[in-house]
């Protein structure tokens, strides 16, 4: 996306490294819904997903993303693949979103932080059709296993 002078003024551009977990039971994945805590998507459907912090190696940010957002424990994770990609947001930011997909299975009780309202485990076929966040969803679903 190439921006000019004026535009740059105007919007804040950031860059994003980001990690997902794909965490499989059978045949099916687990989905958590955003609450209206959120500003962006609230109300949709997505994979257990956050932001790596500076000096954090991404398989520590997808632990603790995981226990933050679902309480569960990483039993293992694969690495299914990357994408990156750049999509504007609240009209005055721009992201540079780089994104690291694992294939995961977990373990323990779960338990939504108050960024999530539901959960659920869904097969690929019902993933398709449900209204998921529109920011990562087109890429990762063809990821799907």
């Amino acid at each position: 996306m190439r921006l000019n002078m004026e535009q740059k003024k105007a919007i804040t551009l950031n860059q994003r490294l980001m990690v997902t977990a794909l965490i499989k039971r059978g045949n099916r994945y687990l989905l958590i819904k955003r609450s209206a805590l959120h500003k962006v998507q609230r109300g949709k459907w997505q994979f257990p997903e956050g932001g790596v912090e500076f000096g954090e190696r991404p398989l520590a940010a997808l632990k603790r993303e995981l226990k933050e957002e679902t309480n569960l424990h990483i039993k293992k994770a694969e690495l299914l693949g990357l994408n990156s990609y750049v999509v504007r947001m609240l009209h005055t930011e721009i992201f540079h979103i780089i994104r690291i997909i694992y294939l995961v299975s977990a373990c323990g009780k779960l338990k939504l932080s108050s960024e999530h309202s539901e959960a659920g485990w869904f097969t690929k076929k019902q993933i398709a059709k449900m209204p998921l966040m529109w920011i990562n969803f087109n890429s990762i679903q063809r990821m799907i296993p």
